[in-house]
């Protein structure tokens, strides 16, 4: 006999032994079950085309679940790949991802400036641990957090955590935060910023004056 001919010649097919039995609906269902976030998203892309800032800024989807949220993710473009003046937003839902939303306003952002991120593996890897960190809600201090930008430009790359309470009595937990970021992207011998949007929103040049450093 030639090595693995079956032994079972009969045009019938041979009987499963313990034959397994078909599964019903409810355990098909439960391989479908989709595991929820803590909050609702909503990414944001921004597209510098107009000198209306509104015009530029658009809702992309809304998700609830792990699973929608890689769903989403693995089917747009990294940073890396992003052409200059765009920027991806990932906040709250019903949070805009501007200085003027009422839930941003008294708030500020860890600020963090990378190089330009054209075919840059650093500021991808950065942005996505930043995303699954605040999605997942793994600070102590979640409820501050309102959303993440990456700006990608020219002259280099900003990766901005937003929080809700900038204020100076505030500050263990804007603290607490920034060290957390840095954790979470192994990042310990980078600069950090916070700034408050009231500040940023009055800056006089291009300089910002910075609430705290890490």
């Amino acid at each position: 006999m030639v090595e693995g001919e079956p032994v079972n010649q009969s045009d019938e097919l041979p009987k499963v032994e313990n034959e397994q039995p078909i599964e019903t609906e409810s355990a098909i269902a439960e391989l479908v079950v989709k595991h929820p976030l803590e909050n609702k998203w909503t990414l944001w892309f921004f597209e510098n085309k107009s000198k209306i800032w509104e015009e530029n800024i658009h809702e992309v989807a809304s998700f609830d679940t792990v699973e929608d949220f890689w769903c989403l993710f693995n089917h747009i473009k990294r940073p890396s790949q992003l052409l200059n003046q765009c920027d991806y937003n990932y906040f709250k839902n019903g949070i805009k991802p501007m200085w003027e939303d009422g839930k941003n306003s008294a708030g500020g952002r860890w600020l963090l400036q990378l190089p330009p991120a054209k075919n840059s593996q650093l500021v991808d890897e950065y942005w996505k641990n930043i995303i699954l960190s605040i999605i997942g809600e793994i600070y102590d201090q979640s409820s501050e957090i309102n959303g993440a930008i990456v700006n990608v430009r020219n002259k280099g790359t900003k990766i901005a955590v937003w929080t809700n309470n900038a204020s100076k009595d505030n500050s263990s937990n804007i603290m607490a935060i920034g060290r957390k970021i840095k954790e979470v992207l192994g990042a310990q011998n980078e600069k950090m910023v916070y700034e408050s949007h009231a500040d940023t929103a009055n800056k006089q040049g291009s300089f910002t004056k910075h609430a705290f450093m890490i």
